[in-house]
């Protein structure tokens, strides 16, 4: 079992107190495409295979690429990052992976390996900064 950030039975206790108003209302919209002829249930079985990498700049406040605007609480580096996207994975069960931005999400490869796979995550395609030239560096990234 991964660990998880926050704690399970506080999304239990939150998923519960609405299970009976999403019941309803899943029944409700199985019965509204019933009528033309989708089957719900196909449709459910679809959204459960799929997933999506959250790219780690994403979880950050961000900015342009002239400057930044960090906020309070904002991950500091590449490990708090993984943090902040197993929080993600964990409310949604759709993230499975992240893609880093390099140059910025460098580290240990190892390191950043164990990191995921504490929370159950892997990563994916790789965001690279291809577009700009940094002051006393010969080469572009």
């Amino acid at each position: 079992m991964s660990e998880t950030i926050i704690s399970a039975d506080i999304v239990d206790k939150d998923n519960l107190a609405r299970a009976a108003e999403l019941k309803r209302d899943y029944d409700a919209l199985g019965e509204r495409l019933d009528r033309r002829g989708i089957a719900v249930d196909a449709i459910r079985d679809k959204v459960e295979k799929f997933a999506v990498a959250i790219p780690s700049w994403g979880v950050g406040t961000g900015g342009t690429r002239f400057a930044r605007f960090p906020g309070a609480g904002e991950p500091r580096n590449i490990f708090d990052k993984i943090e902040d996207c197993a929080v993600i994975r964990q409310l949604t069960q759709a993230t499975p992976t992240v893609s880093l931005h390099i140059p910025w999400d460098t580290a240990d490869p190892n390191r950043l390996k164990q990191a995921a796979s504490r929370f159950g995550l892997g990563f994916d395609a790789m965001n690279s900064n291809t577009f700009s030239d940094e002051k006393k560096k010969k080469l572009s990234y």
